[in-house]
């Protein structure tokens, strides 16, 4: 009997170790997408002078899906350039193309930054004020938009509160659960919030407020706004899918 019992045990653990070899030999499908879209602002302001700035911001998504077009990963990334007269000191900036007039170019100042100059658009300056370039993400804490939790932390957020769903998923969470009035998810109405944004919130069922009072908790950015559009660069990287073989790797 106990070598019955013994030699029961043996066939079990080889099916099982048959079947792990088998699945680790099986590979999963999935799909790979890349995009960028780009967001032209007439902003922030104006200098001291009264010369308007001007952006450009290209919003940039590497995203995986798995076969039912659920989000695998995503990784969000944002370039943002303005002219010279901005005064933001971690701000990347383009004075123009090489020959054409200059640009006014204002100092570095939280306050009262004041024109000093014109831009000089030579090869030279030009090639060193792209070369210069950093994303969002690169500039870090020095993007200045939250001293405690800037750009970079609350990307990290949206990132991951988008795992698990389609983009057919966010874009309806999207036009539910965030402002009309600029993108942002809805809050607690307090006495200052817009009466748009409280007749939206007060709509809401007390699941999806939990789940928007946990979000907030991480980000309160925009997702849709003259810096750019996270949920349509998302949607542009899953029609730009490609598919790709994730092979399966077990260590014993």
């Amino acid at each position: 009997m106990k070598k019955l019992k013994v030699l029961s045990v043996v066939l079990v653990l080889v099916m099982a170790l048959s079947f792990v070899g088998d699945a680790a030999s099986t590979p999963v499908k999935a799909y790979q997408g890349f995009a960028q879209v780009p967001a032209f602002r007439v902003g922030p302001g104006k200098d001291a002078n009264g010369v308007q700035v001007y952006t450009l911001t290209l919003v940039m998504a590497n995203a995986m899906f798995d076969e039912n077009g659920r989000i695998i990963n995503v990784f969000f990334d944002s370039l943002e350039v303005s002219t010279p007269n901005y005064d933001g000191a971690s701000m990347p900036h383009f004075s123009g193309w090489p020959g054409t007039p200059g640009y006014n170019v204002s100092e570095h100042k939280e306050e009262n930054a004041k024109v000093i100059g014109k831009s000089k658009n030579t090869d030279e300056t030009i090639a060193a004020e792209v070369t210069g370039w950093k994303t969002k993400r690169e500039r870090g804490d020095n993007y200045g938009m939250n001293p405690t939790n800037d750009w970079h932390k609350q990307t990290d957020y949206y990132q991951n509160f988008f795992k698990g769903k389609t983009v057919a998923e966010l874009e309806q969470w999207v036009a539910k659960n965030t402002s009309d009035l600029n993108g942002r998810p809805l809050k607690t109405p307090t006495d200052a919030t817009k009466p748009e944004d409280k007749a939206k919130y007060e709509k809401l069922t007390d699941a999806e407020k939990a789940v928007l009072a946990d979000v907030v908790s991480g980000a309160t950015m925009s997702l849709k706004d003259a810096h750019g559009d996270f949920v349509a660069t998302l949607k542009k990287a899953y029609e730009n899918r490609v598919e790709i073989t994730v092979p399966i790797q077990i260590a014993y």
